[in-house]
């Protein structure tokens, strides 16, 4: 919602805002552009406007909300805004997944950057090597972030839908968010219907080994207009992976060499595997993996570095605190040295043989010398309760 406020900034509308808390960066790149916002869903911090864009984190019992409709006031979704407003006119590259996206999307506009090809972009995170999270330009592609997440409490169907994408990659799809989907099976289903909605000369490129091959077969009996391409790849780990499906989405618009030129200055998004603290004997590692596989392949890449590897798992997700991942969470617990954060009553019972719930205590045991590098590995996406800036504190002294 920063991002779309700065965008409407661009656009030369008048801009306010209102969350709960706002916080550096973003609060930093708001007031510098001269947006103005209040904190707090009090009605006290109502303002008469032409049109309000409402989040999908505001609930139909928002106290704001319900002022700004009992004054009838318009109101709109991010997505649809943005497809008003910016997308209608744009070729967009849609990128689609359980996980990867912020990574892909940052790839492929770092790529067009590099190329000179000045190119429209959202992306759900902060790139190391642009300036912005976002850019408007006379470009005709647009990179966007396709999210399967519902687009607010007013329209329950995915976001991706109002994208209306010429290029779409679904990168993987996996089960999450049990918030408001009972199985895959569901997810799936948005999937397909978005496809279908898509133009005879769009193109939909399928990361084939990280989707289920029922999807696959559905796809392949379907009388679809659009062009299906299925990618096999034999990718060592997840980096590499994600520079495959950039070259793929790019290749109809540069050369490959100037694709492979171009990533190889790319550095990386905040939170994607990013080294926070790093000394003769530990290194940490913050990566906003929140959902076993992505956990997994952050793990697998953190060992190739060095096997003295210290997990710390945050239980930030509504489907990680809901206890679907229990069991795929054991079985990389048992396999590492590893503590949780977050955990509800039943799952500390069934960590408690692989997976200790993190207290104070432990920052003296997980910050203690040995005779190699030790790699403090924490994977989540909220803030790890503070923990997190203890052990960097720690390390420093």
């Amino acid at each position: 919602m920063g991002n779309l406020a700065q965008i409407a900034r661009e656009l030369n509308h008048e801009v306010y805002g209102c969350d709960n808390k706002v916080y550096p960066p973003m609060s930093d790149e708001l007031r510098a552009l001269g947006i103005n916002f209040s904190e707090g869903y009090e009605e006290s911090n109502y303002m008469d406007a032409d049109l309000y864009i409402i989040g999908n984190a505001i609930s139909r019992e928002n106290k704001l909300l319900q002022k700004i409709q009992e004054n009838k006031k318009e109101i709109i979704s991010g997505p649809k805004w943005l497809y008003e407003n910016v997308l209608s006119s744009k070729k967009v590259i849609a990128v689609s997944g359980t996980h990867g996206k912020t990574s892909v999307t940052s790839m492929i506009s770092h790529v067009l950057i590099q190329n000179n090809l000045d190119p429209n972009y959202l992306i759900a995170g902060i790139p190391n090597t642009l300036q912005k999270s976002w850019n408007i330009s006379p470009s005709e592609l647009f990179i966007i972030e396709a999210d399967e997440y519902d687009t607010s409490f007013f329209d329950k169907k995915p976001k991706f839908f109002h994208y209306k994408p010429s290029v779409l990659l679904i990168n993987n799809i996996e089960f999450d968010h049990a918030d408001i989907y009972a199985n895959i099976e569901m997810i799936e289903k948005n999937f397909f219907e978005l496809i279908e909605s898509m133009p005879i000369q769009s193109k939909v490129l399928i990361n084939a080994k990280k989707v289920r091959q029922s999807f696959i077969e559905h796809l392949n009996k379907s009388k679809l207009k659009t062009e299906i391409i299925q990618l096999n790849f034999d990718a060592n780990d997840i980096h590499y992976e994600n520079k495959l499906l950039t070259l793929s989405v790019l290749e109809d618009i540069l050369p490959k060499a100037a694709i492979l030129q171009a990533l190889e200055s790319y550095g990386g998004v905040k939170r994607r595997y990013e080294t926070i603290f790093e000394d003769d004997f530990f290194k940490v590692i913050d990566d906003f993996a929140h959902h076993p596989t992505a956990i997994k392949e952050t793990l697998s890449i953190a060992k190739k570095e060095n096997e003295e590897v210290e997990l710390i798992v945050e239980l930030g997700s509504n489907s990680m605190r809901n206890g679907i991942h229990d069991q795929k969470l054991v079985e990389i617990f048992s396999k590492n040295k590893a503590y949780v954060i977050n955990a509800n009553e039943e799952q500390k019972k069934k960590f408690k043989d692989d997976a200790k719930e993190l207290e104070l205590s432990d920052l003296e045991s997980i910050c203690k010398k040995n005779k190699t590098k030790k790699i403090i590995l924490m994977c989540g996406n909220k803030n790890f309760q503070g923990f997190q800036q203890l052990i960097i504190d720690k390390l420093i002294k």
